[in-house]
């Protein structure tokens, strides 16, 4: 049963706005792309993952949590999380393409491309050991005592492993399904564990990552951001205002809520609240009872009044 499904990144959307904001000459663009080209690849690695996960769990007695964050006692992001009626596998998803070399002495993760490109990053084993280590604790405070264990699977087969045997498998997506079955039958000689207590409390304890706004995270100047409101359809020109909508001269499309993209992009990467005078500058918009009306419609809540009324954007 998948308790907990499949959700994309928290940095994702800010990223994608950031992106299509940021003049592609600016110095940290290229930093900022690779770093959405990296999330997005790990995204749909672990959707894939769950996925598996999804028709495994139809068949076999396991609960499935994606994307749990845990910051008591040690604050660990775990991709994967397998309930068994035995124990907590705890999968390790790496996404990655090229040659990959799994080494222990010493442990690292060494890729080589096709171009002969070499990169070196830590081994995925040290983090599992890290949130194998702050799982177990987290149940120690409610008195659980259960064994945890950890795989690495690399979701699709752009990926050539040389493992040197270490403490944890290392599998290919598709081998999860014959892996955790092996595995249940491997530990039925075990004691059985309070599946839906420890979900329960997972569950329960789960902080969602909230990013703060990017041009505070990568110190990018907001005013290298491009302004204006940009069609939600083709995502390419900014829109003009046509009576009561927003029209896109490339498209043709008309959209009366044009201004809700703009508006999420100022709270993902600037901040979670503005004023008139910044949304006309952010937003490019010349008259001032405009651009009041757009937030007053978009915003669900807002402080002060005349011209010191700010607006609250997350949320909406």
């Amino acid at each position: 049963m998948i308790l907990k499904p499949f959700e994309q990144a928290a940095m994702l959307p800010g990223l994608r706005a950031m992106i299509h904001r940021l003049d592609s000459s600016h110095p940290l663009h290229i930093k900022v792309s690779k770093e959405l080209q990296q999330l997005e690849a790990g995204d749909f690695g672990e959707q894939c993952i769950i996925s598996e996960l999804q028709k495994l769990s139809q068949t076999l007695e396991i609960y499935v949590l994606h994307n749990i964050t845990l910051f008591e006692p040690v604050p660990i992001q775990l991709d994967v999380v397998v309930i068994t009626p035995y124990d907590v596998v705890v999968i390790e998803s790496k996404n990655i393409r090229g040659r990959i070399e799994l080494k222990h002495h010493p442990r690292q993760m060494v890729r080589i491309l096709e171009n002969g490109d070499k990169h070196i990053f830590n081994h995925p084993e040290i983090q599992l050991e890290e949130y194998i280590y702050g799982l177990i604790s987290f149940f120690k405070q409610f008195e659980v005592q259960i064994a945890v264990t950890g795989i690495i699977v690399f979701p699709f087969n752009n990926a050539e492993i040389y493992y040197e045997q270490g403490k944890f498998p290392v599998l290919m997506r598709r081998e999860l399904s014959y892996f955790l079955r092996q595995h249940l039958n491997e530990n039925k000689s075990k004691g059985t564990i309070p599946k839906s207590k420890i979900a329960n409390l997972l569950l329960k304890h789960h902080r969602a990552f909230q990013p703060s706004p990017l041009c505070s995270y990568y110190k990018i100047d907001p005013k290298a951001l491009q302004q204006g409101i940009f069609c939600r359809h083709c995502n390419q020109s900014k829109v003009i205002r046509q009576k009561y909508s927003w029209f896109c001269p490339t498209c043709n499309m008309y959209d009366k809520f044009a201004h809700h993209q703009a508006l999420q992009d100022f709270c993902l990467l600037i901040d979670e609240k503005i004023n008139t005078q910044t949304a006309r500058y952010f937003l490019a918009l010349s008259n001032r009872h405009l651009t009041k009306r757009v937030l007053q419609e978009f915003s669900k809540k807002k402080e002060g009044c005349n011209n010191k009324t700010f607006y609250y954007l997350k949320g909406n």
